[in-house]
């Protein structure tokens, strides 16, 4: 019977583990027909900000995912994680703990003639749990899971850093476009203003038309100092994603031009491709997946815990010869069972089912959100499309305004203020048309962040350096 139990042990540890398996969890389903059509969308997801063209750009964007801090501590996260799963992962095999002691010792009172005794003692536990109700594999299990988890959200990280880059790269050739039209416009209404100055000092003109054109170039200086702090904090804000410190990439931006261009009009993914391709949405599925297999973790410890256990100890007093010392073996199985809890563990078990149905809900929420996000970014894409040619019209007739207007004040009109117009009609409709064309690209940008874009699925998960 003493041989037969650990040979039973044993091949309980076979057995199935409690607590459920992990399904994935049910999309939510949807009858419209999204994402349907031609969309802003590169060849490649995986490196979408080189479909822009700009090579400063695709500069920035790499060097933001080998160095920006967000990607250090993501992937030092990830590290730690598949360090405790190697942990858990032992507990498949016996576990061996040694300690040894040296002590000198020495009593006093009454009939106490010894003086100081010395004693050598030393052991070698070793304990192996039996997994019958499969809360190690549980445990590894879920460790897995959240591995897996975190690897994704890596990715996930780097999908956000891209776009922000990129959206931050935008801004910066945005407000420099605005700083350069206000710049150019001054110089052309300081002209205005001589030319207006001259006409006064030999009455060709009103004092009224001079304030005029003086207020007015006093306005556009006004406009500048704010238009480059705003092209210094977004310089500023791209070298802090960038993993930069201040000012760092600002000669490269001065020194390169602005090259980007919209890349050209590729199918749209269908929905199930999206939820493959998001790793938001492949983290909240691990979620689930790490808090089944803690719903089985909580459910083992209802039931006894195995193991075989064994020591081997010797110890000696007065540091005697070796035929001396006391020498000891142990062997044996041994059972641990929480019994009595007041309700504890069964409440423990709830906790964990209530935190796996949260989790799904949070997932289904993570499905909905891709859903909604991608389909608003390629609205926002086809909607701002619509309004180039107009804005680019706009600027071309204000501009053939504006040399009509200063054509007939050269020939003797005494009124500039047609000439005034026209000139802060075109300042404003080339401002628009720079946003607008920042819109764009913010609208493409945005695009290629909700479809999940750059990351490479699988291959990056599995190739996530883990040092």
């Amino acid at each position: 019977m003493a041989r037969t139990l650990p040979l039973f042990l044993l091949l309980c540890a076979g057995c199935a583990a409690v607590g459920p398996d992990y399904t994935p969890p049910e999309t939510p389903q949807t009858e419209a027909e999204l994402f349907q059509g031609d969309g802003e969308q590169a060849l490649s997801l995986a490196q979408w900000w080189r479909a822009f063209d700009d090579p400063l750009l695709t500069e920035l964007v790499e060097t933001g995912l080998l160095y920006a801090p967000s990607v250090e501590a993501a992937l030092a996260r990830l590290r730690a994680s598949r360090a405790s799963r190697e942990g858990d992962e032992a507990g498949y095999w016996p576990q061996f703990s040694a300690d040894g002691s040296y002590t000198w010792s020495r009593g006093w009172g009454a009939g106490n003639t010894h003086g100081w005794t010395d004693r050598l003692g030393a052991s070698v536990d070793a304990r192996w749990e039996l997994d019958v109700f499969g809360r190690v594999r549980r445990t590894v299990e879920r460790a897995e899971a959240e591995e897996a988890r975190l690897a994704y959200t890596l990715q996930d990280v780097r999908v956000s850093l891209a776009a922000e880059i990129a959206s931050a790269y935008v801004a910066v050739r945005r407000t420099a476009a605005q700083v350069a039209i206000a710049e150019k416009n001054l110089d052309i209404q300081r002209k205005n203003a001589d030319l207006v100055e001259r006409r006064y000092a030999v009455g060709e003109t009103t004092r009224y038309d001079l304030v005029t054109a003086q207020a007015q170039v006093v306005r556009t200086q006004a406009s500048l100092p704010s238009l480059r702090q705003a092209n210094l904090a977004a310089q500023l804000k791209l070298d802090w994603l960038v993993g930069q410190p201040p000012y760092a990439t600002q000669a490269r931006l001065a020194a390169a031009k602005d090259a980007m261009t919209l890349p050209g009009a590729k199918q749209k993914v269908l929905p199930n491709e999206l939820l493959r391709r998001r790793a938001d949405i492949r983290s909240a599925e691990e979620a689930v997946h790490a808090q089944t297999a803690a719903v089985g973790i909580a459910t083992a410890a209802l039931y006894p815990t195995f193991a075989l256990g064994g020591s081997i100890g010797l110890s000696s007093p007065d540091l005697s010869p070796w035929s001396s010392y006391t020498r000891s073996v142990a062997f044996g199985p041994s059972v641990s069972w929480n019994v009595f809890g007041f309700g504890v563990w069964q409440k423990q078990v709830e906790s964990a089912k209530a935190s796996l149905d949260a989790a799904v809900a949070e997932y289904k929420s993570a499905v909905l959100q891709a859903y909604q996000e991608a389909e608003t970014a390629w609205t926002a894409c086809r909607s701002e499309a619509q309004r180039t040619e107009d804005l680019q019209q706009t600027v071309e007739m204000t501009r053939q305004a504006l040399d009509i207007a200063n054509a007939i004040y050269l020939n003797g009109d005494k009124d500039i203020k047609d000439v005034l117009t026209q000139q802060g009609n075109l300042l404003s409709a080339e401002e628009n048309l720079v946003v607008h064309r920042a819109a764009l690209f913010d609208n493409a940008i945005t695009l290629y962040r909700a479809l999940g874009g750059g990351w490479t699925d699988e291959a990056a998960l599995a190739d996530a350096p883990a040092e």
